[in-house]
């Protein structure tokens, strides 16, 4: 196992000499992330392995630790793993969008769905409970949770989306700050998207917003989720695609608000 000390010693020899070998090392000590990563992505999206290919997968990720690598600066108080973690999962996240494995019907529900939780938090001034979105969609009970299921499978990936305020600046909700590979008008955007966020997440119920904190925040799987509520990983899912379709419904009408000021 490497220790602190010769870890410094290949950022030194990789940042200050250029050492291609120093830099063939850190990937390798850090492989581990990428498998991590995946297998949160697969677990949390309850995909199948015929539903995409893992060693493409794999692949990006390594390619998003090798840009991590590069572009880490071991003079900042920021750990690596801290650092390349989201660009590890951004990469993956890049790669399932070109892969468009998600059926058009599904994101046209979705859709539907996001509208509904949009129109009634603007009419009701409040969070819509379930009974009130089913009326609005014309869905029985069972209906309205078998596409909170399937919903699930696009709304995992949210809060790894990019998020454009009015331009071209890309900026994640999931990036971490000061890493210094931001520029100043980028670290704005950043922080403007971070309290836009904030904001909403206060707005949501108490157990939608703890199971955003406990999968995201506290890292647990879905199943440690449940095990802590006491429910079904498939309502944890449930509980999170609600969320996060709050979450969106608020965003996009705060965002507008943000872009026209």
């Amino acid at each position: 196992m490497m220790s602190a000390h010769d870890e410094e010693s290949l950022w030194r020899e990789y940042k200050e000499c250029g050492s291609a070998e120093a830099r063939e090392a850190l990937i390798h000590k850090y492989l581990h992330l990428v498998k991590y990563v995946i297998g949160r992505i697969l677990a949390g999206y309850q995909l199948g392995r015929d539903a995409v290919s893992v060693e493409d997968l794999y692949s990006c990720g390594v390619l998003g630790l090798m840009e991590a690598v590069d572009g880490f600066d071991p003079s900042r108080l920021v750990k690596f793993v801290t650092y390349a973690i989201p660009r590890i999962r951004g990469a993956i996240i890049d790669e399932l969008r070109a892969l468009d494995w998600i059926p058009r019907s599904l994101r046209q529900r979705t859709g539907q769905l996001q509208a509904a939780y949009t129109e009634l938090e603007q009419e009701l001034g409040r969070p819509a409970g379930d009974s009130e979105l089913c009326e609005r969609l014309q869905l029985q009970p069972q209906q309205f949770y078998e596409l909170l299921d399937q919903a699930s499978r696009i709304t995992l990936l949210s809060l790894d989306e990019l998020m454009y305020l009015g331009d071209d600046c890309p900026v994640s909700r999931l990036a971490p700050a000061g890493d210094g590979s931001e520029s100043i008008r980028a670290q704005i955007h950043r922080d403007e998207v971070i309290a836009l966020l904030e904001a909403a997440i206060e707005q949501l119920p108490e157990r939608e917003r703890l199971v955003l904190v406990m999968y995201y925040v506290e890292e647990l799987t879905l199943k440690e989720i449940g095990e802590v509520l006491h429910v079904t990983e498939s309502r944890v899912c449930q509980l999170h695609s609600k969320a996060v379709l709050r979450l969106r419904a608020r965003l996009g009408s705060l965002e507008r608000d943000l872009v026209l000021e």
